[in-house]
């Protein structure tokens, strides 16, 4: 199912379907600030389940849950002072950052990873889905099964993924701009991954390796 909403000012009746869907354990396409995403609810394993199912290979890389704000995270993610005051000034934003992971994290994840992914971002989807629904908490990914897959058109993303996943939000051609990746797992910040975030400033030190993380996100 592919559901149209406006680009800037997303229907409330039309978001009120799609949190319904998150609800009854759907798998969803929708677009943040970093392109079209996939995703569900990460607290219903038969959800997470479902997409683990699509994208089999999903474990072998870092697990990135999706919030509101620091309020949702303290179940999923260790956030010590520092790490705080750091995301604080960058986030909502194009940024994925890698903390440790809390003991139910990796059971409703159902992976043996010392970190988990934290997503805040910043577009009139996400904005208006944590407006009406500020408790949720989603498991998402780049909208493609293939490493090769790469989509900006929600009519491109219907034609290949349509019979896959449960509904597709449609709210136009989206550009790909993969998220800026930064570690807060050790002593220091370490940026894994430059993307759409800008960089922190002189303090951070960039490393190319760390946690393989799901190609596009």
């Amino acid at each position: 199912m592919r559901l149209e909403l406006h680009p800037v000012n997303p229907q409330a009746r039309l978001m009120r379907k799609v949190i319904d869907a998150f609800a009854d354990g759907q798998v969803v396409i929708y677009p943040t600030d970093s392109g079209y995403s996939m995703g569900c609810d990460a607290l219903s394993k038969k959800a997470v389940n479902k997409l683990y199912h699509l994208k089999r290979g999903m474990k072998k890389y870092l697990m990135a849950l999706m919030v509101r704000d620091f309020s949702e995270l303290s179940d999923f993610a260790k956030v010590d002072t520092a790490a705080f005051r750091f995301m604080k000034s960058l986030v909502p934003g194009p940024y994925t950052f890698v903390l440790p992971a809390t003991v139910r994290s990796r059971k409703i994840l159902d992976v043996n990873r010392p970190e988990v992914g934290v997503r805040m971002p910043d577009c009139p989807f996400t904005n208006t889905l944590f407006e009406m629904s500020p408790k949720a908490v989603i498991l998402t990914t780049a909208a493609k099964i293939r490493e090769e897959d790469s989509f900006i058109d929600p009519s491109e993303i219907e034609e290949t993924h349509g019979h896959l996943v449960d509904l597709i939000v449609d709210m136009g051609p989206q550009p790909i701009n993969p998220t800026t990746v930064i570690s807060l797992a050790g002593d220091a910040p370490e940026v894994l991954r430059e993307g759409a975030g800008p960089l922190p400033g002189e303090g951070s030190r960039s490393q190319m390796s760390g946690p393989r993380l799901f190609p596009g996100r």
